[in-house]
């Protein structure tokens, strides 16, 4: 048994398929470490909306670490913000809407869109996101601040390249991700979720020596390689595995309950 106090883990691939589904093993598991004195935590590319329901229903109560360790919450609260103006991205915001491509911009209070898509009416049905709208021409350039900016070509008609191309000028200011020909995401440049892994444990008073962290895709990798125990669950990709200190040989959640098992209780 190691001398883990802390476990981070991710939810898109590692907790949870796309069904989303919270198997019993992993509430239960959580609930051991708790009584253990291990807590269990987050570390998620998602906004505040979009955690907060795994949040719940995990019953976790220690602060995460979301939108790619832009900021920390517990409770509604924000402990760590590391925040972006989009001045300097204005010209291209404007392009992008004038594509009729999505775009939504997110603090660590709530995630608003330009205006109204098929993606942004969709997920207003579902009464979580995108509640209220911030079109560019109310946004404060020089004051507001934002942890997350997405831009969504959902049409897929290849314009989500040049707005790429227009956004490479900038990486020495911000992260930017591109996902396939749909989509490119961008944040406060040197914040990932190691770095929120770190500022997670020092908040915690834990070394990273006691961390244990868990992911499966390359936004995990940093946050692998950085905690005391790496996990890999076993839908994660080679380079994932090849990095963690424990691969599990179950996928998603069922993977991270057999590493807590291995790797906190025996």
């Amino acid at each position: 048994m190691r001398d883990i106090k802390l476990i981070v883990s991710d939810i898109d691939g590692t907790l949870v398929d796309r069904t989303e589904r919270i198997p019993p093993e992993l509430t239960a598991a959580i609930q051991k470490c708790r009584d253990a004195g291990i807590v269990f935590a987050l570390a998620t590319g998602r906004t505040a909306e979009l955690t907060e329901p795994f949040v719940r229903a995990l019953g976790i109560d220690a602060p995460c670490v979301e939108a790619n360790g832009a900021y920390i919450l517990q409770g509604g609260r924000c402990l760590v913000e590391h925040g972006f103006s989009a001045a300097p991205i204005r010209e291209i915001l404007e392009r992008a809407d004038q594509l009729d491509m999505t775009i939504t911009l997110a603090d660590a209070q709530c995630e608003r869109a330009v205006r109204e898509t098929d993606y942004v009416r969709y997920h207003q049905s579902l009464g979580n996101r995108f509640q209220t709208l911030l079109p560019l021409s109310a946004i404060d350039w020089e004051a507001d601040r934002f942890q997350k900016i997405m831009i969504m070509d959902e049409a897929r008609s290849g314009n989500i390249q040049e707005i790429r191309d227009r956004l490479e000028p900038f990486s020495n200011q911000y992260w930017i991700t591109t996902f396939s020909n749909k989509a490119v995401e961008l944040g406060p440049k040197g914040c990932n979720k190691a770095t929120g892994m770190k500022e997670l444990a020092a908040l915690l008073g834990v070394g990273l020596s006691q961390v244990m962290a868990c992911g499966d895709y390359r936004n995990d990798l940093e946050m692998i390689s950085g905690a005391g125990y790496g996990v890999a669950v076993d839908n994660a990709l080679p380079e994932i595995k090849e990095a963690a200190d424990y691969v599990a040989s179950k996928p998603y959640a069922l993977g991270v309950v057999e590493a807590i098992e291995a790797l906190c209780f025996r």
